[in-house]
């Protein structure tokens, strides 16, 4: 029997006013992390703006996924934790839907399943890492008559309501195929942390990791990385542990981390000024990461 017991909700929209700068914005990465690893069966309900910076709901999915899947199988949590836990379900609602035209009002929201992990988005594009484990796909159409009219501006205000299992509300199914496949060799700008650390995502990050070494192994000490128009030289470490302080490394973490390591004199705003966020010129979510072909040493 499935799940019911909706116990985390994980709210991302384009409605909610924050700032997109990540130095001020809540640190969800972070925070969904803790709640996972430390408060698996706690009741959770976190909201995070997403204005400007739609593009982050692909790694919150990715993340969310993997989270559920190290806490099910989590060694250092009881029995009673552990079973507890694979009775709840996990809730994720993702809202980026401008009117752009007089067709419809708005994408419609979609309903995907995967295990115990429910999510209520607009936007495909965030599944696209996680397709082959989506379950069942439906949607809601705008003229549905029962939640809102066709006409209704507000409708991210009423679908969260549908990520509960027993929602009662009469859903039209969708074939899995309409979600896009991610790029084979894409590699982006995933996430930026609230230190101005740099999140990467790329699906296969092996074959991108040697790359980077490649790279290398052709400049000598460092690698140039190329984010957007900007390009900055590389350390390459295993971890930021191992790097010295004020480099600018790049190692990878699962995915693939860029970052700058502190120096132990530097104020707090000497770190985020001098992060690799700030050293990258203000990239945005979604920018595409590259190593160039050629490479010439400055």
């Amino acid at each position: 029997m499935a799940a019911t017991d909706l116990r985390r909700v994980y709210a991302f929209s384009d409605t909610y006013g924050r700032s997109k700068n990540p130095f001020i914005q809540d640190d969800a990465d972070a925070i969904i992390s803790t709640d996972f690893r430390s408060f698996p069966c706690e009741k959770v309900f976190r909201q995070f703006d997403i204005y400007g910076r739609e593009a982050v709901t692909g790694h919150m999915v990715r993340m969310i996924f993997q989270l559920q899947k190290n806490a099910l199988q989590s060694e250092y949590f009881c029995k009673k934790v552990q079973d507890d836990f694979a009775n709840t379900v996990t809730g994720i609602f993702i809202n980026a839907a401008p009117r752009l035209n007089k067709e419809q009002n708005g994408a419609p929201f979609y309903v995907a399943v995967s295990g115990n992990i429910r999510i209520v988005t607009t936007d495909l594009s965030c599944l696209s890492a996680v397709k082959e484990q989506i379950e069942t796909l439906h949607y809601l159409p705008n003229e549905n008559n029962r939640i809102y009219s066709n006409t209704e501006q507000f409708r991210s205000s009423y679908t969260p309501h549908l990520l509960y299992p027993d929602h009662g509300q009469e859903l039209a199914e969708a074939k899995i195929d309409v979600i896009p496949d991610y790029p084979e060799n894409k590699w982006e700008l995933a996430y930026v942390d609230r230190f101005g650390n740099l999140v990467t995502y790329t699906k296969y990050p092996d074959r991108k990791w040697k790359e980077v070494e490649d790279a290398l192994r052709k400049d000598g000490e460092t690698a140039k990385v190329i984010i957007g128009n900007v390009s900055q030289r590389l350390i390459i470490t295993t971890s930021l542990k191992d790097a010295e302080p004020g480099e600018l490394v790049i190692y990878k973490n699962g995915d693939i981390d860029i970052l700058r390591k502190w120096e132990a004199d530097e104020d707090q705003y000497t770190r985020l000024y001098k992060s690799a966020y700030f050293q990258f010129a203000k990239p945005e979510i979604g920018m595409e990461i590259k190593i160039p072909k050629k490479t010439v040493v400055d």
